[in-house]
């Protein structure tokens, strides 16, 4: 006995929508407790957040990626300075080293932008620096290594995903 091709379809609709339903729910509230577990960390390690305006809460963010940013830095000068790095890890350190030192100078430029209200500009820069967090953890991808700078490259994206919600927030 043979379905017809509509119910077949129809059935296998019906099947798969509420997986799909689930799976959605599941990663809706996965992202969303990374969110509120970065800003928490984020707020507690930061005592003067607590009853901040939201125009100071965007500096304090822009900080917070910025000291973020420069840990990182030294963690890779650090891993440089080792002299067993092998050759495909050295060269994903170094664009890393070059990413991430850019991103300090364009961070001074975000706040100044912040601070002028040229929240456009602040949110193009600080884009830039995100970009630079998976640019930097993809690098470790195209050589065939594995990435040491995983958690600090999230960290990064996390905290400026953070900034550009504050900045959108101040510019409507």
């Amino acid at each position: 006995m043979s379905t017809s091709p509509s119910i077949s379809l129809a059935l296998r609709f019906v099947v798969l929508l509420p997986l799909l339903l689930l799976a959605t729910i599941t990663i809706t509230t996965k992202a969303n407790d990374l969110i509120d577990q970065t800003c928490k960390e984020s707020a507690e390690s930061t005592p003067n957040s607590q009853g901040a305006s939201l125009n100071h809460l965007g500096l304090i963010s822009i900080t917070l990626v910025k000291k973020n940013v420069t840990s990182t830095t030294n963690s890779i000068k650090n891993l440089l300075g080792n002299a067993n790095v092998e050759s495909n890890m050295k060269k994903g350190l170094e664009d890393c080293l070059n990413l991430y030192s850019n991103s300090i100078s364009t961070l001074d430029e975000v706040a100044r932008d912040y601070r002028a209200q040229r929240f456009d500009d602040a949110n193009a820069k600080i884009s830039s620096v995100m970009d630079s967090s998976t640019t930097c953890e993809d690098g470790f991808q195209d050589v065939g290594v594995a990435s040491p700078l995983t958690k600090q490259n999230k960290h990064v994206f996390q905290l400026c995903a953070i900034t550009l919600a504050i900045i959108s927030m101040q510019s409507h």
